[in-house]
Parts: structure tokens; C-alpha cells; sequence
């Protein structure tokens, strides 16, 4: 059986020197339209990570020009995301920016001006509070994958639509960038939606297609079926797991799940269908 899939994070956008890459296809790159047509990819959440290039204004503006280019002739649905918000805080066209944007991360990784990243011990700053409930009025999902755990909690403790994008269980592999249970447990009770990603490192050792689906059972097992689903980061994630060639194998990993006793109806639902509900709201 195949089934659509609605990735919710890859890092592509940054990783193409020409919209003719994603377009036509490419061997440099891990996702690209044609290959991610073959694995039934119907919805791709593409970053923006400004935060982590040398010069984020300019990284800023190379990837919306990049969007821009892309958007309208994509056979498959994309949805902006800004990944670090701190090119776009005092940016005179924020507002512009803010329309082509369906999803932020207020931080990458390290401190800004919002609050603490990956690697810090830093909760949200006043401003970040602020600029996250701004977010929020002005439609725009809040993704929590890259805030440490003090500010991811101050996040969720404000009742916004938070989701985590590209994250993994802690208490499946223990790293810092995993979420733990009672975390997993509020966003699914706001009606979030947690990505399983497929970074080895998240994954744990030997990481392979098998490894994935026991991060996404356990999540399964916490929370139930519609908190579930994936977000590759095809073009962040360096090396991919075992079993995993690019973005056309989407099927392969399906198949684990069918292996594994899913139904057909859970396996459509961690694949594409609560996404769907988070970014489409049906």
C-alpha cells in the first residue's frame, strides 16, 4: 500500500545553489522534488536556518529568495519554517517575512535575544514570551525542537500552539535534543504533534529504519496515535541511518511500520494525516 507523507522538517532549502536543484533533481543533496515525488511525499516543511550561517540577515534573505523561486512551481505542498528567529526580531519587513511563514523555532541552537537554545540552561527571555505570543496571534505554530529544556518549558507553560518538528524520545536515547516523557505528554495534550527525526545521533547507536520506528512506538505507547509523526531533516542530518539511501525511501520505512502489526489507518495517520490537522487544520 502507499501511503503520502508530510515531512515536517528538512534543511534542503539552504543546501541548493539554484531552484533548478529542487526542481529537476540533483545528486548533491539529500531531498529534491522528483525523488521526493517517488517516495509519496505530498507535504515538505522546508527551514530557514539564518541562525546558523555567519552572516544571518544575508542567510536570511538567500532562503526566502530561494522559497520564492521554488514555491509556486513545487509539485509537492511546502510550508516555510524559520529556524532561529533572531534575523527576523528587529527587521524592519518582519511583517512581510511573517506572511510566507507557517512555523518558527524561536531559537537554533545557543542563546539569542528569545531565550536559550540547544546547549544552554537559559529560559525565554521577556522578549522571547512576547514575540512568541506575537507569533501565535499572528497564526504562526511554534516548534520547540531546538529549545533547551528550561525554555522549551517556559514555552509550553504559555499555552501556545507548540509542536516539536524533528525530536526523539529521551527515555528511548538519551541526548539533550530528545524530548522527555512529560514534555511529549503536554504537547499532545495541547493537540501537538511530535516528528520522530532521523539523526543518528537522536536515534542511538546503530541507528537504522528499526531504531525509528522504536522512538515512534514509544511515542505511540505515551501519548496515542495522533501525537505521532515525522520530520526527516533530509540535508541537516549528515549521515542517514542504516537502511536509509534518501529521501525516496519513505516506503522502506513504512514497511517496518506494516512489519511491525500497524494498521493501515495508524500507519496513514503518523505518515501524513496529523500533520496535516496541525498545519491544515482538517
Amino acid at each position: 500500500m502507499t501511503y503520502s507523507v508530510f515531512d515536517a522538517h528538512a534543511d534542503t532549502l539552504m543546501r541548493l545553489s539554484s531552484a533548478q536543484e529542487y526542481l529537476e533533481g540533483n545528486s548533491r543533496t539529500q531531498l529534491d522534488m522528483p525523488r521526493a515525488l517517488s517516495g509519496s511525499v505530498s507535504h515538505l516543511v522546508t527551514a530557514i536556518c539564518a541562525e546558523a550561517e555567519k552572516e544571518p540577515d544575508a542567510a536570511l534573505d538567500r532562503g526566502i529568495s530561494m522559497y520564492k523561486e521554488i514555491v509556486h512551481h513545487s509539485s509537492i505542498e511546502l510550508h516555510l519554517m524559520l529556524e532561529g528567529c533572531q534575523p527576523l526580531v528587529d527587521l524592519p519587513r518582519m511583517n512581510e517575512i511573517i506572511e510566507m511563514l507557517s512555523i518558527v523555532s524561536l531559537t537554533w541552537n545557543g542563546m539569542n535575544s528569545l531565550g536559550g537554545g540547544i546547549g544552554t540552561d537559559t529560559g525565554l527571555t521577556e522578549k522571547g514570551k512576547q514575540f512568541a505570543a506575537e507569533m501565535d496571534r499572528s497564526g504562526i505554530i511554534l516548534d520547540v525542537s531546538h529549545l533547551c529544556d528550561r525554555s522549551r518549558r517556559d514555552l509550553l507553560s504559555l499555552g501556545l500552539r507548540a509542536v516539536a518538528t524533528h525530536c526523539n524520545c529521551r527515555a528511548v536515547h538519551d541526548v539533550q535534543r530528545n524530548l522527555p516523557d512529560d514534555d511529549i505528554k503536554e504537547i499532545a495534550a495541547s493537540g501537538g504533534v511530535v516528528g520522530i527525526t532521523f539523526v543518528p545521533y537522536f536515534l542511538g547507536s546503530n541507528a537504522s529504519l528499526d531504531t525509528i520506528a522504536d522512538h515512534l512506538e514509544h511515542l505511540v505507547e505515551l501519548t496515542g496515535i495522533s501525537s505521532a509523526g515525522f520530520g526527516s531533516d533530509f540535508d541537516g542530518v549528515g549521515d542517514l541511518p542504516t537502511g536509509m539511501k534518501d529521501c525516496t525511501s519513505w516506503p522502506d520505512l513504512l514497511e517496518i511500520l506494516d512489519k511491525r502489526g500497524w494498521s493501515g489507518d495508524d500507519i496513514a495517520s503518523v505518515a501524513d494525516r496529523n500533520w496535516r490537522r496541525v498545519f491544515l487544520n482538517n
